[in-house]
């Protein structure tokens, strides 16, 4: 993208890499565990003509530092909102995807005054409430995060897991650039191992009702990962909270279903926008 722009923020002691693209009202994307920016490759190109589309690998994955863990969704969240800081940008809408959707939903709790509106994709409250993945599913996805891999390995591994049957079997390009994107900017065992705990150990059921931005929870009904109840769990608990279930679409929503994703988030920020830039 011509005009993309990227850089590193230290926050405390760490280099947190980011990237930004486009003009108008700020839109933070937040990846889940283990991904890069690169992940949002279908969601930048079309927000990026209407936002400032601010791009961010967590802690421990992507061109981040990987500092020792284990980690926290909150030590995320707070990343993401000092990056915001350190860039000069009030508050954004928050847009977060499985892992992410976890620090989405702390950056609201803790940091309202930063979330315009907030958009959660294919994640979970996590704790009791949560519904959880088939103990099959969850032991695999427990060896991904956490066993020692090659990348181009791992990255292909993951497929069955991410995407639905018909999606794998319709379009192998775009599987093939899933695997070469997750592949090239791999996050490390130690990484992985590090955002695995604090996906684990996070639990925000309780604190779901203090959420005071807008907002809208997408899944897709063929996520094997994180069960399509999961998105009632949150709309039940977020104050005015609105749900959109994509039929058919697996757990990387944004990726398998861009359009229809991106369709949603743009009209969700429109009815959501500030009159008062965030910049």
């Amino acid at each position: 993208m011509e005009d993309m722009e990227e850089g590193t923020v230290l926050i405390d002691g760490i280099n947190l890499y980011y990237e930004t693209s486009g003009s108008g009202e700020p839109v933070l994307l937040i990846a889940g565990l283990g991904d890069s920016t690169a992940i949002w490759h279908r969601q930048t190109p079309e927000l990026s003509a209407h936002h400032h589309l601010i791009r961010l690998d967590n802690r421990g994955s992507g061109k981040s530092d990987v500092p020792a863990g284990p980690y926290t969704i909150q030590q995320m969240a707070s990343d993401a909102v000092q990056t915001l800081d350190a860039l000069g940008i009030g508050w954004a809408h928050i847009v977060g995807t499985a892992m992410g959707g976890m620090v989405g939903q702390e950056i609201a709790i803790q940091y309202p005054d930063k979330a315009l509106s907030l958009s959660l994709i294919a994640t979970q409250c996590g704790g009791i409430h949560a519904f959880g993945a088939s103990a099959e599913n969850a032991d695999a996805l427990e060896e991904l995060a956490t066993t020692e891999m090659d990348p181009q390995d791992r990255a292909r591994a993951w497929v069955p897991y991410m995407f639905s049957p018909s999606f794998i079997e319709n379009y192998p390009d775009l599987i093939d650039e899933y695997i070469q994107i997750n592949a090239l900017h791999a996050p490390t065992t130690d990484g992985l191992r590090a955002q695995w705990a604090a996906l684990m150990g996070y639990d925000s059921w309780e604190r779901l009702p203090y959420i005071t931005a807008p907002s809208l929870i997408l899944q897709g009904d063929h996520d094997v990962l994180v069960p399509v109840e999961n998105a009632d769990v949150l709309g039940v608990r977020i104050p005015e909270a609105r749900i959109a279930i994509i039929p058919g679409a697996g757990h990387a929503l944004a990726f398998e279903a861009a359009e229809a994703v991106n369709k949603l988030l743009l009209d969700f920020f429109v009815e959501n926008s500030d009159t008062e830039t965030g910049e």
